[in-house]
């Protein structure tokens, strides 16, 4: 049947589904920063996206298949937030432009990167959780954008050949992390301790002689 004049047309039963899952979604992020992925509960999530206590149980199934997709959906975002600043610039630009992006979701600490941050200090904090694998998983993603931004460098000459890409993406991240964290806790100077990353970075990248 087709819709008639100023009646909007009723939306597919795909539709309907991709609108709860993002609801459902964006739920789960608000409750994972709000209490932790340990605490947060289906029914909750439910609520909190403004359907029954069962829908969440219902579209997922389990509550690890939500927490895997709940990393999934942040890895997405923040990677798509990445590339969005980083650009085609040459490597040394990009990776002094990732730094840059990362202190300004920390300027703008939305739900669904403080979820991002929760969900990494829940697999610091439970070794043994099923969450650590899928942490680890969309963790690895932003370590190669470092690995391969040192590794371009080293190719063209920009930095000494020296230089240990791995090594490099595990002290930048471990910085960034450190100061997220703090982060959470009270607030901090982002704009000067930007600048004490930025300057690390750049004497960690030896020029090449």
């Amino acid at each position: 049947m087709t819709s008639t004049a100023g009646t909007a047309p009723r939306r597919t039963q795909v539709e309907r589904r991709e609108t709860a899952e993002r609801r459902l979604l964006r739920a789960a992020a608000e409750l994972t920063a709000e209490v932790g992925p340990a605490a947060m509960t289906l029914a909750a999530v439910g609520e909190r996206a403004g359907y029954s206590r069962g829908l969440a149980s219902h579209h997922f199934g389990t509550k690890a298949m939500l927490m895997r997709r709940l990393s999934e959906s942040v890895t997405e975002w923040f990677q798509e937030r990445l590339d969005t600043t980083l650009g085609d610039a040459d490597p040394l630009v990009r990776l002094d432009r990732l730094v840059g992006a990362y202190f300004e979701m920390l300027g703008d600490f939305t739900p669904i990167y403080r979820a991002r941050l929760m969900l990494w200090a829940d697999a610091v904090a439970r070794p043994s959780s099923e969450l650590r694998p899928i942490v680890v998983e969309a963790d690895q993603a932003f370590r190669e954008k470092i690995v391969q931004g040192v590794h371009d460098a080293r190719a063209r000459g920009l930095i000494d050949t020296e230089v240990d890409a791995d090594g490099v993406a595990t002290m930048l991240i471990g910085m960034l992390r450190g100061i997220a964290m703090q982060s959470l806790v009270a607030p901090i100077d982002l704009e000067a301790t930007l600048v004490e990353v930025q300057r690390i970075l750049a004497a960690s990248l030896t020029p090449a002689p």
